[in-house]
């Protein structure tokens, strides 16, 4: 590949694994951040340059596609690269986990450059630097659509939750999601460990922030040909009735049986 792509060796924290060792899709979407953040600063921007200058980026969407379940303990390497530049303020980003050769998770992110006083054109030297190779992109698996069940989930957002640009990071909506859904499986009598992240895109549409009243909307849209369940999510809190949209796909561990389990609980039976 071409050098534009970076490539180094990376680490899950531990904290990022389940009781059985497989990895939260929120903390792949963490390890994806890192991932995009170290390819900008192996080609020579790393946050603190960025800052310095007045630069930002922030995520306006990302999709993820989960080609196996990322576990504890294994080898694993980041790869990033620019796929793509728009009027010198919008970026599309791949990134990648790789395991002994395999593309373990991958995602496909889009980011809006900020300046002190808003969106702005990222200086000159920095798009030279971060290079483009157009190569890359991720889909969603396709689905039949199959109305099932609408559920909510209603929290506070923490203090402790504010990255620094003062909001609720990215990843945390992937959680909020799989919050929903767990709860919805714990009602049920299902045990949320067994969930299994396939897929997931999230699109930003305004800030969330400490103290907030947020409420994950969720609505079961059906079933993709695997059998996995596909749920729209919409987030919005006490002062925007939608933050973001997001939409996850989702199975659980085990055969036929449990699936099957699953999908009743969603109003697929």
């Amino acid at each position: 590949m071409s050098d534009v792509v970076v490539r180094f060796p990376y680490v899950l924290p531990r904290t990022a694994f389940s009781p059985r060792d497989a990895a939260r899709a929120g903390d792949v979407w963490r390890a994806f951040q890192d991932v995009a953040v170290e390819g900008a600063t192996r080609r020579g921007w790393s946050p603190i340059r960025m800052r310095d200058v007045g630069s930002f980026w922030v995520v306006r969407a990302m999709t993820v596609v989960h080609r196996r379940e990322t576990c504890f303990g294994e080898p694993i390497e980041g790869v990033s690269w620019v796929r793509r530049m728009r009027r010198g303020t919008f970026s599309t980003r791949e990134v990648r986990l790789v395991s002994n050769g395999e593309e373990v998770a991958l995602g496909s992110q889009e980011w809006a450059h900020l300046g002190p006083g808003g969106p702005t054109r990222m200086p000159d030297a920095m798009e030279r630097d971060l290079g483009v190779l157009d190569e890359g992109g991720v889909e969603l698996p396709t689905f039949d659509e199959r109305p099932g069940a609408a559920f909510e989930l209603e929290f506070e957002v923490w203090e402790t939750w504010m990255d620094p640009l003062g909001h609720v990071n990215h990843p945390h909506y992937v959680d909020f999601c799989d919050e929903s859904i767990s709860r919805r499986m714990r009602a049920h009598g299902l045990d949320p460990l067994s969930l299994v992240p396939v897929a997931e895109t999230v699109s930003f549409r305004t800030q969330v922030v400490a103290r907030e009243h947020a409420t994950v909307r969720s609505t079961v849209l059906g079933m993709s040909s695997s059998g996995d369940v596909v749920i729209d999510h919409r987030i919005g809190t006490n002062n925007t009735d939608r933050a973001a949209d997001a939409r996850t796909v989702r199975r659980v561990l085990g055969g036929h049986a449990e699936n099957e389990a699953f999908r009743a609980a969603f109003g697929l039976a």
